[in-house]
């Protein structure tokens, strides 16, 4: 029996709640220098934009953690503060009013140095994420038993001080050892869980991997936050999350997007459409289906079917609204008619 993402214990992260029966959370990684505050909260900012409500910086050395009373201030979403090998950068992070910070049992191994960091968050209201990743195990953890006493260990000691606002985790870079260890924890703990791949890979490897564990994982309605990991870009990495969860079925801020596969028949620039509407729906989600079609073939009835749908004949663009023929365009005209049809929609 499980504790299923309905049954585990709320926790409040800043603004956001997290458990029972809240809505799935999709969080983030910057990929910047933390102590770059500009580019740092450049990136927080646009990954709040597009969807993530929590987001996670990393504290490598001091001057990361310095900056972070000025990066929860300018931060438009609550702040996890990932802490390795250093309690003093979590104490650190805890003083800031960072909403929540990550601990990893693989390296921060001093119980009485965790319990300090058990007794400043209670004190400031300030969550923890209890997460393990395989990769950086000690070298005495091997099995999966092995792994899940490691993770009773860190929360026997948190329940000891009487502090519940802990999230966890257990990832790895593969899939099913990541759902069996998931299916483990949700049979063990109460508390809400962060599921995804670690070390997933760049985009197309990550977007299956990703795509399979975490879609298992809501199958057996385990997890309450979600990160789908990526190699480079993170703006990549909220859409992925939030597509998984709509095709799984659940109501997500994201247009509901449909484009042809590009085959020998598509006789339009396609992706170049594609890629500037994509910009349009990204930043600015509706709860509507735009297609873009590059044919004849499957392109119409595609296009009468959704709310705005384009279809494409030798650089000439067809657009419908809702089965209704708008008319033909070029490819400028076909934007800026594009763009007025979809900021009609709330």
């Amino acid at each position: 029996m499980y504790y299923t993402r309905d049954k585990t214990q709320k926790v409040k992260i800043g603004n956001i709640v997290i458990g029972g029966n809240n809505n799935i959370i999709i969080q983030s990684m910057t990929n910047t220098k933390t102590s770059d505050i500009d580019k740092t909260i450049k990136q927080i900012n646009t990954l709040y934009k597009l969807g993530c409500s929590l987001v996670r910086v990393a504290v490598l050395d001091i001057q990361d953690a310095k900056v972070l009373v000025k990066i929860v201030k300018l931060s438009k979403c609550p702040i996890i503060a990932d802490i390795h090998f250093n309690a003093n950068f979590a104490l650190q992070a805890i003083k800031a009013k960072v909403a929540k910070i990550r601990i990893n049992p693989g390296n921060l191994n001093n119980l009485k140095e965790f319990e300090q960091i058990i007794i400043a968050a209670k004190k400031n209201n300030v969550a923890i994420r209890i997460g393990i990743n395989t990769g950086s195990l000690p070298k005495n953890i091997k099995t999966n038993t092995q792994i899940i006493n490691l993770m009773k260990k860190y929360v026997s000691l948190c329940e000891k001080n009487k502090f519940y606002s802990i999230i966890l985790s257990i990832k790895s870079s593969d899939v099913n050892k990541t759902i069996t260890l998931n299916k483990i924890l949700a049979a063990n703990f109460k508390y809400p869980i962060h599921i995804g791949a670690t070390e997933a890979g760049e985009i197309k490897t990550s977007c299956v991997r990703s795509t399979l564990l975490i879609s298992k994982l809501l199958s057996l309605k385990i997890g309450n936050t979600i990160r789908v990991s990526i190699s480079g870009d993170p703006y990549d990495e909220p859409i992925i999350a939030k597509t998984i969860l709509q095709e799984n079925g659940y109501d997500v801020d994201l247009t509901h997007l449909i484009s042809c596969p590009t085959c020998g028949r598509c006789q339009i620039d396609l992706m170049k459409l594609l890629n500037e509407i994509k910009l349009i729906t990204d930043l600015k989600p509706k709860n509507i289906t735009v297609a873009i079609m590059g044919c004849l073939v499957n392109g119409i009835n595609e296009a009468k079917n959704a709310n705005i749908g384009i279809y494409g004949l030798k650089n000439k663009y067809v657009i419908y609204s809702n089965s209704k023929k708008i008319g033909i365009f070029n490819y400028n005209k076909v934007l800026k008619k594009f763009k007025s049809l979809y900021a009609k929609y709330k």
